[in-house]
């Protein structure tokens, strides 16, 4: 206090000019309407400016759960999708019309990615939604736009995905127009791109085509995207053909995903285990 006392004692000429050149303004501007104007033209743009940079924070801030509210209703959809298709396709089959298909093959759960990696060659990702959700080994993750990896451990409140940016698990995929199918492996280089291989070299394709899940495993559903081919390189073997696939979902930014339970699952791998055609 005494130290804000001398410097006011030493500096009140100042204080007294900055006062009384306040003073002054505030005189000029409300005795004068164009400057007047000119001042309420300026506070007006300063003001709007301020609140419209506190509107996009604020925007921000929401963000995150605008995205989780958008999943969750992303998850009920594609729950409701296979739902209905179940139950389309039983009242197809004149066999099974008194089948109930209420309940569909497939479940959708939303998550939130809290942990992602890019830059390695054998790449992870960890989502918060674990055993305790209901989530389990061997399941499928997806985002908004496309494919992104399967669930390889859980605990009780999280769970580790290796995704699509990892060459440890090929995903069975094929070209949506002609149904040629082969894994999707990716070659440790560009997290945009994946390649399609073991397609015969006399296949159809054009750039531009989509590729998409395969059907013919466990874990994902028939007709999920992947990306769209842009290039084909042959394979060392030349009976076959490597189609160079842009990734639909940008690992860069991922942040909220859906994981997906085929209720079935076990029963296939029970049936494959016993005819010796899948390992424990």
């Amino acid at each position: 206090m005494k130290n804000l006392i001398n410097f006011i004692l030493k500096n009140t000429c100042w204080l007294l000019f900055f006062i009384l050149v306040f003073l002054s303004i505030i005189l000029i501007v409300n005795n004068n309407r164009f400057l007047r104007s000119k001042y309420l033209i300026v506070a007006q743009e300063v003001t709007g400016s301020v609140y419209s940079v506190s509107s996009n924070i604020e925007s921000y801030i929401n963000l995150r759960n605008t995205n989780a509210d958008l999943m969750k209703k992303v998850a009920e959809l594609e729950n409701t999708v296979y739902a209905y298709k179940q139950r389309m396709e039983s009242l197809a089959d004149t066999n099974s019309v008194w089948k109930s298909a209420i309940d569909s093959l497939y479940t959708f759960t939303p998550a939130r990615v809290v942990y992602n990696s890019v830059s390695s060659l054998e790449n992870y990702i960890e989502l918060d939604k674990g055993s305790n959700d209901g989530i389990g080994v061997d399941m499928g993750v997806m985002s908004s736009t496309g494919i992104v990896g399967v669930i390889v451990a859980v605990s009780p409140n999280y769970s580790l995905a290796i995704p699509v940016l990892n060459p440890i698990i090929p995903l069975s995929s094929k070209v949506k127009n002609n149904n040629y199918f082969g894994p999707l492996v990716w070659d440790g280089q560009d997290t945009r791109f994946a390649y399609l291989q073991e397609l015969p070299r006399h296949i159809n394709f054009e750039i531009g085509d989509t590729v998409v899940t395969s059907g013919y495993s466990t874990i994902f559903p028939e007709g999920l995207p992947i990306g769209t081919v842009v290039d084909s390189r042959k394979q060392k073997n030349d009976d076959y053909t490597s189609l160079k696939v842009k990734l639909f979902t940008n690992f860069n930014t991922l942040m909220d995903v859906l994981i997906i339970n085929n209720k079935n699952k076990e029963e296939q791998k029970d049936l494959l285990k016993s005819a010796n055609i899948l390992s424990n």
